[in-house]
């Protein structure tokens, strides 16, 4: 154990770093970030021969989306640029959803196959984003309940699932209803605390062993550890949002939702 936590040590600077980027990703793409500290927290989890690392991974990723996710809420909130009629439609549906999948996983799921279909899911939705060149033009769209509780239904399953906020299923599924992308974030960053929430109460009430300060599949000090910076580095993501075009945001995202697909299936 001493061993362990020594060379959890070395790892600081790491998770500071992927701390701070997701901080900026939360604010500029309306997202809680899981995509992207979910992959990084399995190979780390991985490496060390934690069991059931791909669980762990996921069940940590959701509290760290959920503190950025409030963060990011209150860094948009002061711009008011937050869809609340729209986003807690979507967040009341998805937390259902997203406990209900989070305990499936818990449960049922076996962890190396959850790894392939994450890095499938986020390839897909890369290629989805990528080929979306109509939404650049979209300037608005009256809101309508359909695929409001659509995206609510889908977003909760699959962040219970994956351990992310639903900000990269919210976005693509909104930008198919033809809302432009900025419109699509507004409401994002207002779902993302209630789907996230509704996943980590699975993860937080699972019954596994002590390995890494751990309750359920959640690390506590790693999670707290990559929230940090995220409180600093949001500013800098909400002001880049700002001054960004739609086109180079959708871009953006494609490309790295596509790398952090293929380095979960390799």
């Amino acid at each position: 154990m001493i061993k362990l936590e020594f060379e959890f040590l070395l790892l600081l600077p790491l998770l500071i770093i992927v701390g701070f980027i997701v901080g900026i990703l939360g604010s500029l793409f309306g997202i809680g970030g899981g995509f992207l500290v979910a992959p990084i927290l399995t190979f780390i989890f991985d490496y060390f021969g934690i069991p059931d690392g791909v669980k762990f991974a996921v069940g940590t990723s959701l509290f760290v989306v959920f503190i950025n996710s409030i963060i990011s809420i209150f860094r948009h909130a002061k711009i008011k640029n937050i869809n609340w009629k729209a986003s807690i439609t979507i967040g009341i549906i998805s937390l259902v959803f997203s406990y209900f999948s989070g305990f499936l996983v818990v449960n049922f799921i076996d962890s190396a196959i959850l790894k392939k279909l994450f890095g499938i899911f986020l390839i897909a939705n890369a290629i989805y984003m990528a080929k979306s060149h109509h939404i650049d033009k979209i300037s608005d769209r009256e809101d309508k309940l359909e695929p409001f509780i659509l995206c609510g239904v889908i977003t909760g399953f699959l962040s219970g699932l994956f351990g992310i906020g639903g900000g990269i299923v919210i976005i693509p599924i909104l930008a198919m209803a033809k809302y432009p992308v900025k419109r699509a974030v507004a409401i994002s960053v207002g779902v993302i605390p209630l789907t996230s929430i509704g996943g980590l109460i699975s993860y937080l009430t699972a019954n596994t062993e002590g390995y890494i300060y751990n309750i359920g599949y959640v690390s506590i000090p790693i999670a707290l550890i990559m929230a940090i910076p995220i409180i600093y580095s949001s500013k800098l993501g909400i002001k880049i949002n700002q001054k960004i075009s739609p086109k180079h945001l959708r871009i953006m995202l494609s490309s790295i939702l596509g790398v952090m697909g293929l380095f979960m299936l390799l």
